[in-house]
Order: C-alpha cells, then sequence, then structure tokens
C-alpha cells in the first residue's frame, strides 16, 4: 500500500512532464516553421530591392534614360517624327 501511495504522485508528475515535453514540441516545430517563413520572405524582399537597385543605376545610363522615355512614356527629341503603322483589317 505504501509504495502505491509513493507511485502514485510520480505517476502524476511524470504525466505532466511529458505533457509539458510535448507542448514544447509542438511550439518548437510551430517556431521553426514561422522562421523558416520569415527567411524566405526575406530573401524575396533582398531580391526585390537588387532589382531596384538595378533599376536605379539603369536610370543613371543616358541610354537606358532615352530608352526608358521613348518606349515607357511615348516621349521624342524636338525635330523627331513619329510614324505610326495603322493595320487595316
Amino acid at each position: 500500500m505504501k509504495r502505491l501511495l509513493w507511485g502514485l504522485p510520480v505517476i502524476i508528475i511524470l504525466g505532466n512532464a511529458g505533457q509539458n515535453i510535448f507542448r514544447s514540441s509542438v511550439r518548437i516545430k510551430k517556431l521553426q516553421n514561422e522562421k523558416y517563413l520569415k527567411i524566405q520572405k526575406k530573401n524575396k524582399l533582398q531580391q526585390l530591392i537588387l532589382s531596384y537597385d538595378k533599376k536605379i543605376e539603369d536610370l543613371e545610363d543616358p541610354y537606358k534614360r532615352e530608352e526608358i522615355a521613348r518606349n515607357r512614356l511615348q516621349m521624342v527629341l524636338p525635330g523627331e517624327k513619329i510614324y505610326r503603322l495603322i493595320d487595316k483589317k
């Protein structure tokens, strides 16, 4: 009977410890998942920053600036004529 009385608290303590260990392992896995997602997001943002840096460098090149002005903004130099082809079907 004494053994049973001593064994019961030990079983309860071990049960609680096992439960805490399980909860901790679940929390650790969740945090590792979150860390992985944050690292992926960080890498994507770094790539985006690099692409913007490249675009800024392109703006410093006079030929790239002219290309952007002509193609995206539809600008021309003074004295130039624009010819548009119209497809008649």
